[in-house]
Formats: structure tokens, sequence, C-alpha cells
């Protein structure tokens, strides 16, 4: 019994001790701020090329006492030529400099458009590096990442709306050269983190810009197979960072390792996206050269095995721990492409709220680029499933979602258009945490363009008695071919009262534009389980949809449509004693019902009925 609780009790002030681990100040190791002086000479270390750490030479030129609040830089410059080479290059971040055998920084910032010989570069004093451990060197195991796309009580419809502007935003706010961006030229920054992407072109890295240029992400080409290199040394002057996805599609945002002290390492001088305490696999990386570039040089490099886990992303450092990593999002492709042939792709990317729909849709698109074309004619019939860990309360772990898109553009926007809104809206819902056990997308691609557009649609009367059957005639332009013909039905409930209706015809997306605006509340959930509700709502882009309405309010109580309510039910049901739990529909829909057909529908129409129960 004694020997057990011995045991225990060692187990205990083990993980104790873990979790209360810092990287301790050692006199003869590093060497403090108050020590460095102008004129001081070193040497500072980083790769190169491959995997091999080079020396380079570098002398102290001055020190900024508060750049940030608390924090003094170093400035230093370079005076080696393999470092007059490249300057001060992305993915340098982190590179440990040393004067007289002590570690002193870490290289972390630098100014763009130097002039040739100029070299210089910030450095962070190892000292205010070393105080990121005393957070704590633990995992945050409920880290879910930072909320970029801020939904809050948007409905889903609105959340759609920003996000795709988000992406597609093209105003002077992405574009245009302010005052601010030019000015920057003449203020030091620390250095962009490259982030290093396979089969990615130059609009898809525009259209990601933004989003990195929030983090000080710099977007570069790298090639998909990474590297003859699957294994790098961890030590220090080794490239280290966050593959945020591997596999078939790859892309790896990196820096440099600063110290190491046993399994416990510092790295990169300055934040990644400054989250605080966080959980993410870390991977080590091959450097396949250095790009030398107009503004700055970056580091060209690909990940190779996962070394361990982030635990803190702190202004002055991040600090990860050696060993296990956390798990990520298995993604699978199966694309039948216009050959008829099968192709099988898989790749994996990290746990975020934000950046985890980012790389799902990125690598996605690339890969079908890949397999096909970047633009052309084409029809796409696209299945995704999307399955969620298991949880209390939720009733549906799927989200199931089959549609078909053609059009002359990118087979790519299929795919996006069918992932961003349920990852974002799944990742950032706010009624409870959800992890992503898989996602499988399931294509088929036909260098066929099969769509057509209503071009108009006629009944064969006006006036029409309940429970009859309206005959819809709809005449439809298929690309570059001649109008065609085409007749739906939809019949008239039994208890329509009499008076005017209007019939619409439309596509999926003005059938869900509609429903958005005829019924917001319906798409404003109050749960997990309404949401995922939500998801699975969509109509097949090859139908039709016709629908009967009156306009005749209804009233949406939690998520769910009441119609046909007497008024003073509504008025009762819809109290202003409360706000956001109910409200009122601008119409109410009588039937609904749909025509199936080849082509991929654009358009839509819209007529005015009679009911009336004396109509011959």
């Amino acid at each position: 019994m004694k020997k057990i609780y011995l045991f225990v009790l060692a187990i205990f002030c083990l993980t104790v001790y873990h979790a209360q681990a810092q990287i301790k100040w050692d006199a003869e190791k590093f060497m403090p701020l108050s020590e460095i002086k102008p004129g001081m000479k070193g040497k500072g270390y980083t790769v190169f090329s491959g995997t091999t750490v080079e020396e380079f030479d570098f002398e102290v030129v001055s020190i900024y006492y508060n750049r940030f609040p608390g924090l003094h830089i170093v400035w230093a410059k370079g005076v080696s030529d393999n470092f007059k080479k490249t300057g001060s290059a992305g993915g340098m971040s982190g590179s440990p400099m040393y004067i007289d055998g002590r570690l002193m920084g870490a290289l972390s910032r630098s100014y763009r458009n130097q002039r040739e010989h100029a070299n210089l570069f910030g450095i962070t004093p190892i000292e205010f590096m070393i105080k990121v451990t005393e957070y704590g060197m633990q995992p945050n195991l409920s880290y879910q990442g930072t909320q970029l796309f801020n939904f809050g009580t948007q409905t889903v419809a609105e959340s759609i709306d920003a996000t795709t502007l988000l992406f597609s935003k093209r105003s002077s706010e992405y574009t245009r050269q302010s005052f601010d961006s030019l000015q920057m030229d003449y203020f030091s920054e620390r250095l962009p983190l490259p982030v290093a992407m396979s089969g990615v072109n130059s609009e898809t890295m525009r259209f990601y810009k933004p989003l990195f240029d929030k983090f000080n992400l710099m977007p570069l080409e790298s090639p998909g197979g990474g590297s003859q290199v699957k294994k790098s040394p961890v030590e220090q002057g080794q490239i280290v960072g966050v593959a945020y996805a591997r596999g078939d599609y790859t892309a790896f945002g990196y820096g440099t390792i600063t110290y190491i002290d046993g399994a416990e390492l510092l790295a990169y001088g300055h934040s990644r996206d400054g989250e605080g305490n966080v959980n993410l696999p870390i991977s080590g990386g091959y450097v396949h050269f250095i790009m030398p570039g107009r503004f700055r040089s970056s580091k060209v490099a690909s990940a190779t095995q996962v070394i361990g886990t982030l635990v803190q992303d702190r202004q002055p450092a991040i600090a990860g721990i050696i060993g296990k990593h956390p798990s990520y999002i298995p993604v699978t492709l199966n694309m039948e492409t216009a050959d008829g042939r099968p192709h099988h792709r898989s790749y994996e990317v990290i746990r975020h709220r934000s950046f985890s729909p980012v790389y799902v849709e990125a690598g996605a698109a690339s890969l079908v680029r890949a397999l096909e074309f970047a633009a052309a004619d084409h029809t796409l019939t696209v299945g995704t499933t999307i399955t969620l860990k298991p949880q209390p309360g939720l009733l549906s772990r799927e989200i199931v979602y089959k549609n078909v898109y053609s059009s002359g553009g990118s087979p790519g926007y299929g795919v996006t258009s069918v992932l961003r809104t349920p990852l974002l809206q799944l990742s950032n819902n706010s009624y409870t945490p959800v992890e992503f056990e898989k996602i499988e997308l399931n294509l088929k691609l036909e260098d066929k363009r099969r769509s057509a557009r209503i071009e108009g649609i006629q009944v064969d009367k006006q006036r029409y008695r309940p429970g009859e059957t309206v005959e819809v005639i709809m005449t439809l332009r298929p690309y570059l071919e001649s109008p065609i013909t085409l007749m739906g039905t939809i019949t008239i409930p039994n208890d329509a009262p009499d008076g005017l209706i209007t019939l619409l015809a439309m596509n999926a997306t003005a059938d869900a534009q509609w429903q958005r605006s005829r019924a917001p509340l319906n798409f404003r959930p109050k749960n997990i389980n309404q949401l995922v509700k939500v998801l699975q709502q969509h109509e097949s882009n090859t139908d039709i949809i016709f629908e009967l309405f009156l306009t005749q309010p209804g009233l949406t109580i939690q998520g769910e449509e009441f119609s046909n309510l007497p008024t003073s039910v509504m008025s009762v049901m819809n109290s202003a004693k409360q706000v956001g739990e109910s409200g009122y529909t601008r119409s109410t829909t009588l039937h609904r019902d749909r025509l199936s057909t080849k082509y991929v529908i654009f358009g839509s129409g819209a007529l005015e009925l009679v009911i009336d129960r004396n109509a011959p």
C-alpha cells in the first residue's frame, strides 16, 4: 500500500512540476540586455539551405528602449558575406544570436527596402523570451483558435454574405496603397512568417491575402511533395513552425528555433498570431533556398516531421514542448475527372476555428485545379460529408451536401461553395464547441457546360379553384443552344383562401435568397442542433422550385416557422415583453414543388394568380 502511495505521489509531483516547468535564467548561458553595448560583435545561426545551420557575423549598432512598453530591441547589422547576400529574410525569425558564447536574443525585426549592404535587423533580448515560459508549459486543452469571423447575432444568411464579402473584397481597404502602408518603409516591423503552400496560384494568393495580412503572414509557393528530407534535426537555428495542412496539399508557416532546454523550446522572437496559451502541432522544416525579394528576401521551406506542441504564443516569443502533439482533421477528396478516371487525394489540417476552414477549402480547390484545369466550361457534381465528433446533446453528427455547379469559370468555386459556410458556421458557432472528426468530398467533373436560364413562365389561366393543379410552361435558354420549353405543375392546397396569391419559379440560389428575406429568423438557430438542421437545408441547382405564397405574415418561434395562425395568437406569442425569441415572416408559403432538369438553372420569374372557389 505504501509503495502504491509513493508511486502516485511521484506521478503527481512530476505532473505538477511539468505544469509549472519553465526555462530558468542561467547567467553562464545567457547575456542580459544590461551587458549589451553598441560595437559588440557576435555570431548568429540560421539555415540558409537544407538543414545545415550556418553562422554569420553581426555587430550591435544600437538599442531601442521601450520599442513596445516593457520590451526593448537590440539593433545590429550583418557583416559576413553569407548574410549580406540575403539580408534579414522571412523565416529567419528566431535565429539565435550569441555574443562571447552567450545567447543574447533572437533575430526578429527588420526594415523593408534597405539599401544594399545596410543589412540592419532587430533582436529580441533572450530575457524577454524566457519570461514567456512563466505562463506555463502545458497545452491549453480548451483552445480552439481566434475567432476571426464575428458571426455573433447574425443570421446564417447574413454571415454567408459577410464571409463572401471578406474573401472577395477588392475595395480600397485591401488594394490601394494608403498613406500608412506607404510609410511602412520607414518603420521597423517584425519579420513576416512565410506560409509556403502547395499548388496555389496567384489568384488564390490574392484571395486569402486579407486574412494573411491580419497576422503578418506571407504566402509563398512551395512544392507539394516537400523535400527529399523527411526528418530534420531539432536544434537551435533549425526551421520550426506550424504545418497548417500536410499530405497531398501542404501549408507550412515557419520561423527558427532560438533555444532548447530539454523538451522545451523558444522560437521566433515575436508572436505567431499572439493567441496566448495555445495547443497546436509544430513541425521541423527543410529550406529549399532563400528567395531574393525586392522588399525583403524569404526562406522557402517545406515541413518535415511533427516534433511537438506549441503551447505559448506571446509578443516576445513562442514556446513549445518537444514530443506529443494534438491531432489533425483528416480530409479526403475522391474525384472522377472528365476522362472518366478516378483519383484519390488526402490531406489533414490543424484544428483552429478560423484557419481550419480556410485550409480545408484552399486544399480542395488546389487539388481540383491540379487534377483538371483552372478555368473552362465544365459541370461539377459535388458531394460533401462533414462528420463531427460525438458529444452530449448533438443529435446529428453528419452534415451532408450534394449539388451540381456549371459555368465557364473555375471548378474550384463549386468546391469552396459547399465547404466554406458549414465549416465557418460550425467552427464559430456560439452554442457549444464542436470538433470535426473527418471531412470527405466526392466530385465528378464533365468538360461541358450544362446550364440554362429561365427566360419566361406562363400559365393557361389566371383564376383557379382550391385543389386545382396549375400547369406552368417555362421557356429555358440552355448555354449556347436554342430555347426549349418545359412544363411543371404545382397544386393549390384545398384550404387556400380566396384572393390574390403569387407563383414563383426559381433556381436554388434565388430560392435561398427569397427564403432568407421572407423569414430571416428561420435562419437564426438557437442551438447547435438547429444550426446543423439549417446547414442541411438546400435545394438542388438542377431543380426549378415552384412556390405559392400569400402576402400574409406568419411567425417564427425559436427557429421554427408557424403559418395560418390567428392574429390573436400571433400577437400573444410575439409579445413586446421579449425580443429575439420570435418574429413575423413577410409572407406565408402555401405549397412548394420542384421540377428536376438536366441543367444547372439560373434566373427566376413570378406571376400573380387569383384563388376563387367559384372559378369555372
